[in-house]
């Protein structure tokens, strides 16, 4: 692996407007990528112990010790409607961190560690729910389709994204009183969907927009003074959310508007990069109590 050669590359990769992505080969040898600020480590799956566990669907392969913590193993060929093979038969588990949640995807092998511009990076999740992006890496000296699956569509599919009417109902107790403007930035449909829903329940009058580029558009339109909150993923086509968050927070005109990041990437590495930036909370992506709980702090 050779497209990253250094640590301090691979930790300062926004300052450069630039994702570094884990390239990998499934089973059946199909090109996928994970942001690598999502991956807490990477595994050989020999040196695990898998435990199986009951579950009433393949994506779940079982359950393994890592760190002394039980991580959830995910086959990605399963999840992807592939053929999903024997657990043995997969050398690597990438151990990631979602929303809190740790989890470990199967992998065959690892090919490289890249980095991408976000201009690189073409936003598919409105063809295909389980793809956030496609691009291209380098395979012994070959241009090959590289994908990157939608990390918060496969949450969904298992069940781990609650965004129902029950707990809105639970948190959302009362309407905020504010004539100011809510603006948030998110590519994620499902994420999407679940800012929708807390915004309508709490009588906010917001607008959302799939990518940086378009939000920082309309803070420049709207002002400052109408602007109440900013909340922003990370992860995004364009501009991404660190680039939002420095753009606000470095600007003598804007720096007072209070930056929610909204990600699924909850590693302490991103945390610190965005504190570093000056944001003004962080939460993990479709967690609707922190969501409300920052939203009340600064709307209030």
């Amino acid at each position: 692996m050779n497209g990253i050669n250094s640590v301090e590359q691979m930790t300062q990769g926004h300052l450069r407007n630039v994702q570094q992505l884990a390239v990998f080969y499934t089973g059946h040898n199909n090109i996928y990528a994970i942001n690598i600020a999502k991956v807490k480590a990477f595994i050989i799956t020999e040196e695990c112990t898998i435990n199986d566990t009951p579950k009433d669907t393949a994506v779940i392969a079982g359950i393994a010790t890592i760190r002394g913590e039980p991580v959830t193993l995910i086959n990605l060929d399963a999840w992807l409607g592939l053929p999903h093979l024997d657990t043995k038969e997969y050398k690597l588990i990438i151990y990631c961190e979602f929303n809190h949640k740790k989890v470990g995807f199967l992998i065959k092998d690892m090919l490289d560690i890249v980095e991408k511009t976000t201009d690189e990076l073409r936003h598919s999740e409105e063809t295909n729910s389980k793809i956030t992006y496609t691009t291209y890496v380098k395979v012994h000296d070959k241009d090959e389709l590289c994908t990157v699956f939608n990390a918060e569509q496969l949450l969904k599919d298992l069940g781990w994204v609650d965004d129902g009417e029950d707990t809105l109902n639970k948190y959302v107790d009362a309407p905020f009183k504010t004539d100011k403007l809510v603006l948030a930035a998110e590519d994620s449909g499902v994420a999407r969907e679940v800012l929708t829903k807390f915004f309508k329940k709490a009588n906010i009058h917001f607008e959302m927009y799939v990518n940086g580029a378009q939000l920082i558009q309309r803070i420049e339109e709207v002002g400052a003074e109408k602007i109440a909150l900013v909340i922003t993923d990370i992860e995004m086509p364009e501009t991404d959310g660190f680039q939002v968050a420095s753009f606000i927070k470095s600007s003598n005109k804007y720096a007072h508007i209070p930056v929610v990041v909204n990600s699924s990437m909850t590693t302490d590495a991103v945390r610190n990069k965005m504190n570093q930036i000056g944001v003004d909370g962080f939460i993990g992506k479709t967690d609707i109590q922190a969501l409300y709980a920052a939203t009340k702090q600064f709307l209030s």
